[in-house]
């Protein structure tokens, strides 16, 4: 779409914003939602075996596969614990290969950098990488047109970065931290990066326009999130998404349900998800809100509870 046409688009739907104020339907029926806690107490330790063999307990099938990783990694900052570590990239996008998947793409569109070297680009992460794996930047480049399943932003499509649009596996992979307007950014959250900063703008104008919780909602249920994987080893509280201070929890949060991924974050963090808006109301939608619903793997929360 030419830019004249995205600029019309979004003056003509700017009155449909209201309709942001519609709510869903009734609540999602419980369904088990396997998430599993895997401690790690540092980055030192080589990830990729452990990731490989929960993804396999999950049914996660990566044989013959294109595989996107989305990490959060919104600008090189080494000091500050803003972004999903390298090391967690690392060993998932390993994983990803020892199960035989035959392309993966670490791929971000950035909000806060519009120069590539900064985010995924950055050679910090490129030479831990396998040759095999490729670095991507969303930012620019191809966008595929894909109909906007929600109703709350008012948008008739999203422009999907072209290479999550052609992948057949889509990995969520943020930080767990807090946000100074959304409370916890986490998997659903982390969605944002992958809509072109050459539509959408930085730090993705457009979507703040429409509102972030609305937004956040409408890519929920636009865009099939097949895998989630938190880096909870370091968090990061305070005043997020980028000026936060570090936050030990020591585990990463694994599992095919993002919304119950980030319920279980959230938890860990000590905030109660059905009272953070955009979760309660993605649980009219997608399953894992409820901690009934949770069926938990690996070590017990208690070991990781942290007051955010």
């Amino acid at each position: 779409m030419k830019r004249r046409e995205f600029l019309k688009n979004t003056v003509v739907l700017a009155n449909a914003a209201s309709f942001g104020a519609l709510t869903y339907g009734a609540q999602q029926p419980s369904v088990p939602c396997p998430v599993t806690l895997l401690p790690m107490p540092d980055y030192g330790r080589d990830m990729e075996k452990e990731i490989a063999a929960i993804m396999t307990a999950d049914g996660l099938a990566l044989k013959g596969k294109k595989v996107l990783l989305k990490p959060n990694f919104v600008e090189a900052h080494p000091e500050r614990p803003i972004n999903t570590h390298i090391a967690v990239i690392a060993g998932a996008a390993h994983a990803c290969l020892r199960l035989g998947a035959t392309e993966v793409i670490v791929g971000e569109a950035s909000g806060h950098r519009r120069d590539p070297w900064f985010s995924v680009l950055n050679p910090s992460l490129r030479r831990i990488l396998d040759k095999k794996v490729m670095c991507v930047d969303l930012n620019h480049g191809d966008a595929v047109s894909v109909t906007n399943a929600g109703r709350r932003t008012g948008l008739p499509v999203f422009y999907v970065a072209k290479p999550v649009a052609n992948a057949d596996i889509l990995i969520s992979m943020p930080k767990m931290k807090t946000h100074h307007w959304m409370a916890v950014t986490l998997c659903l959250k982390n969605l944002f990066g992958i809509l072109p900063g050459v539509y959408y703008g930085w730090p993705k104008n457009l979507l703040h326009f429409r509102g972030i919780d609305n937004s956040i909602l409408d890519l929920a249920r636009t865009i099939k999130v097949h895998y989630s994987i938190i880096d909870g080893i370091g968090g990061m509280e305070g005043d997020g998404p980028i000026m936060g201070k570090a936050k030990p929890v020591g585990a990463l949060v694994l599992s095919p349900f993002p919304l119950a991924a980030d319920a279980t974050a959230a938890r860990l963090m000590g905030f109660d998800p059905q009272l953070v808006p955009y979760l309660a109301m993605a649980g009219r939608f997608l399953p894992g809100l409820k901690q009934q619903d949770v069926v938990l793997r690996g070590e017990k929360p208690g070991r990781f509870a942290a007051q955010f």
